[in-house]
């Protein structure tokens, strides 16, 4: 290992606790010292992780809004049991299936400031950076799809993305203790549900950007809304338990046949942080072995944020063109909301 590299390898599907606390495991490898990772400006100091802003949970829930979230748990859940049987996206330039978890891959990085995010955030009301990013990715697919399929699709198809949703009641980093005990929330381990969200091609000229925006809030609010994460996560662990692990990797590899591109999002420091005495200039994540030909994955660091284009390079072969029209439907928004002003 090379003076001033790190890598760190964990499990493809991996939360965000047990991604940080991995990261913090790094200690061992430098006895000399109490902690993995310091603010570069501030050795004293751990980074600062930002946390959800859990404001909306405190506020009483009414019948009618216990009413809604029963209905769009219903329909997600519905949704979700006909896509791991059935129902599969349209084939387009960037659909992978079954076997292309085994394909070469390729990689870029699209690059975002997150000043630009919060800029276009602060566009639509109550909006968020991972509305944005959705945002941003329904954008890129849009554009990309136009480069690759001019002539081949309507307007208003849909591609369906996977999301694993961080289920822990304790957000942010964790002891490592609490993390091995049986009886803490915080355990050691995988806990997370699936997201289904769709998005639509529209044509990249014919669209007002912000309209992205708009469209991505209202769907992930809904989602928010609802029990579907919860519920995916409960069906997981029946059918692991009743049917076995086979049969539950079986139910994952057909959900993740049916979509098209799988997306995470994790939060790391704000802060530029050292390891070791080493100076960390980004912060990268990658999976593999899945059966998309895209897979997004994006860490937010010390005001930016990089987001990993994975893809099958027999079916997707210019991933860095894909990163840059991410890159660019960012600043088009931005440019939109700066031109307004």
């Amino acid at each position: 290992m090379k003076h001033g590299r790190r890598q760190v390898q964990t499990h493809p599907f991996l939360d965000r606790i047990k991604l940080m606390e991995t990261t913090n495991s790094m200690e061992y490898w430098w006895p000399h010292t109490t902690h993995t990772y310091w603010k570069l400006q501030d050795p004293n100091s751990l980074p600062t992780i930002s946390l959800p802003n859990n404001n909306n949970k405190s506020q009483r829930r009414n019948l009618w809004s216990i009413l809604i979230a029963l209905y769009f748990s219903f329909i997600y859940v519905i949704q979700f049991i006909l896509r791991v049987l059935w129902i599969r996206d349209r084939k387009t330039a960037i659909t992978g299936g079954e076997g292309v978890d085994l394909w070469p891959r390729k990689i870029a990085t699209a690059t975002f400031s997150l000043e630009h995010m919060k800029t276009v955030k602060n566009a639509v009301p109550n909006a968020t950076i991972n509305d944005v990013l959705f945002a941003v990715i329904s954008s890129g697919i849009s554009r990309y799809l136009d480069f690759r399929e001019p002539n081949g699709l309507q307007d208003g198809v849909q591609l369906t993305g996977l999301a694993m949703v961080n289920l822990r009641k304790q957000p942010g980093l964790q002891e490592l203790s609490n993390l091995m005990k049986s009886n803490s929330g915080a355990k050691w381990g995988n806990k997370f549900g699936l997201f289904l969200l769709p998005i639509y091609y529209h044509r990249s000229n014919s669209s007002d950007p912000l309209e992205y925006l708009k469209r991505a809030k209202v769907m992930i609010d809904r989602k928010k809304r609802s029990l579907e994460a919860h519920l995916s996560y409960k069906i997981g662990d029946l059918v692991m338990s009743t049917l076995g692990p086979k049969f539950a990797s079986l139910l994952n590899y057909r959900i993740l046949c049916n979509t098209t591109f799988t997306i995470s999002n994790v939060v790391g420091p704000q802060e530029e942080i050292m390891i070791g005495g080493n100076p960390i200039t980004f912060l990268r994540a990658n999976n593999s072995a899945l059966p998309h030909a895209l897979v997004l994955n994006m860490v937010s660091y010390a005001g930016k944020a990089d987001m990993q284009v994975q893809v099958a390079k027999d079916i997707i072969p210019d991933p860095e063109f894909l990163a840059k029209c991410f890159e660019d439907a960012l600043l088009e928004m931005k440019e939109q909301v700066t031109t307004k002003i």
